[in-house]
């Protein structure tokens, strides 16, 4: 629970910096768990027209409450959901007649979209009403600005002379024209006996005084330590550019199930007619790529020729595979990593996980033996470790010492914090290898809540996560 808990959070604090129009895979768009954080952080109801393809809608309501715990604590936690059409359909009216405009979407499923909904001239309208000082910095130049701020001073003389609870024309004018919009959201609720949704802004601020923190206790928790032996930033092409995917053609695009049944299919030979004309087209699209990846200058001397063809593909990554730098750049730009990983012959994929491995445990010592808080004793022994098992170029017998469980536990001795390199308990060796191509291969690995975990901490994100699991 503790390295779930920790990679969740690792995950949220990725998810704070990415920006709106980022391309992320269908099954990490919005759902109502965020939809409830925006109207935490909104202090106000958001209101979702669910459209379908006929162009009938039906309303859900998202909005926050106070919760008490247990132990007696007061936690803010949102909550929310669909609606009955009668009730929708009352609240709503309760807000119009109130001039308060609610905060909507607008979501087409058949569209797999979300829509903003802009009001125009009314918004700005109901938004000045009983707000002069909004209404003099914002709404000189419109027509009805006389008219509103005539209102405004009318209103104010009256309001304590009106009961809010009684819903007649009378009222309704006069708390119009005293009363902010967000009072008004008050009243609304009050008259359908709602509780009343805390105003008070939060504080970005203080949050982010504070993560820093949060991230510390909850990796300390989970024995992780939040830092990374083997950062999994983007890797970078010789040019100094960010790998990008080949573009996919038009014959190339499949359907989430259809390329799922293509990857579950045993010996890679889909049951299905029209699947197996589909990997067809996939199979082309990354021998394409290859081809593109090859002409724009990654070639080295002994490299094995390329010509597009199927029969040239194992002796490529068979070079590849002892040649992992370039390896890597290739799976960001071929459009399908999965099923190139999908084609390899067992023994080459357990080969290159292994050596993956390798890579990660003589980098994480090669850290340990540069960082400033690591004890004397921890550095010496991972230096004579290092030197140890890079004697033949990661040979079998290079592997074998660089994974001795014995040594990892040692080194956990000398310094607590050390990251745990070794196969862990109850998971078989073959898995294990496997495990470290998967940050390779699978093409949304970055936007999953185990993206940006330290590469050092497989073994339990492994261990939390069946999805990991069953990708092994």
């Amino acid at each position: 629970m503790a390295a779930a808990t920790a990679a969740l959070y690792t995950h949220y604090t990725q998810e704070r910096t990415r920006t709106v129009n980022s391309p992320i895979p269908s099954d990490f768009w919005a759902g109502p768990e965020v939809l409830r954080a925006m109207a935490q952080y909104l202090r106000e109801p958001i209101f979702v027209l669910d459209v379908n393809q006929h162009n009938d809608a039906h309303v859900q309501r998202y909005y926050y409450s106070d919760y008490t715990l247990p132990i007696g604590d007061v936690h803010e936690t949102g909550c929310g959901g669909a609606m009955d059409d009668t009730t929708a359909k009352t609240m709503l009216g309760h807000y119009a007649r109130l001039h308060v405009m609610p905060v909507f979407l607008v979501l087409k499923r058949h569209e797999g979209h979300f829509y903003g909904v802009n009001h125009g001239e009314i918004a700005t309208k109901w938004q000045a009403e009983g707000d002069l000082a909004f209404t003099q910095e914002n709404c000189v130049n419109h027509s009805w600005y006389p008219d509103v701020v005539a209102h405004i001073e009318y209103s104010q003389g009256l309001l304590a002379q009106v009961d809010f609870l009684n819903d007649d024309e009378t009222t309704n004018t006069i708390i119009i024209g005293a009363m902010e919009r967000r009072a008004r959201l008050d009243v609304v609720h009050d008259r359908l006996n709602l509780g009343r949704m805390d105003r008070d802004p939060y504080d970005i601020a203080i949050l982010d005084g504070v993560l820093k923190a949060e991230a510390d206790k909850l990796h300390a928790l989970a024995g992780t330590g939040g830092g990374s032996a083997h950062p999994t930033g983007t890797i970078v092409a010789p040019d100094g550019d960010s790998a990008r995917r080949n573009p996919i053609s038009a014959q190339g695009k499949v359907a989430r199930s259809t390329l799922e049944r293509i990857l579950d299919a045993i010996n890679a030979d889909p049951e299905l007619v029209s699947d197996r004309a589909k990997l067809r087209h996939l199979k082309e699209e990354n021998l394409s790529a290859i081809k593109v990846w090859l002409r724009r200058g990654h070639t080295q001397p002994r490299q094995p020729q390329f010509h597009g063809g199927t029969d040239d593909f194992l002796p490529l990554m068979t070079w590849l595979v002892m040649h992992r730098t370039a390896l890597h750049d290739l799976l960001q730009f071929v459009p399908y990593p999965e099923l190139i990983a999908k084609f390899l012959p067992r023994e080459m994929l357990l080969r290159w996980g292994d050596l993956e491995l390798y890579d990660l445990q003589i980098a994480t010592m090669r850290q340990l033996v540069n960082h400033e808080e690591v004890p004397i004793p921890a550095k010496e022994y991972c230096r004579s470790w290092v030197a140890a098992c890079t004697t033949e170029d990661g040979s079998t017998r290079d592997r074998q010492l660089a994974k001795d469980p014995q040594r990892w536990l040692r080194l956990r001795g000398l310094y607590t914090a050390a990251p745990m390199c070794s196969c862990p308990p109850g998971v078989t060796e073959d898995c294990w290898r496997v495990l470290h191509t998967l940050p390779h291969v699978v093409w949304a690995w970055s936007v999953t809540p185990w993206g940006t975990y330290p590469r050092t901490q497989l073994g339990s994100i492994y261990q939390v996560h069946p999805a990991v699991q069953q990708a092994c």
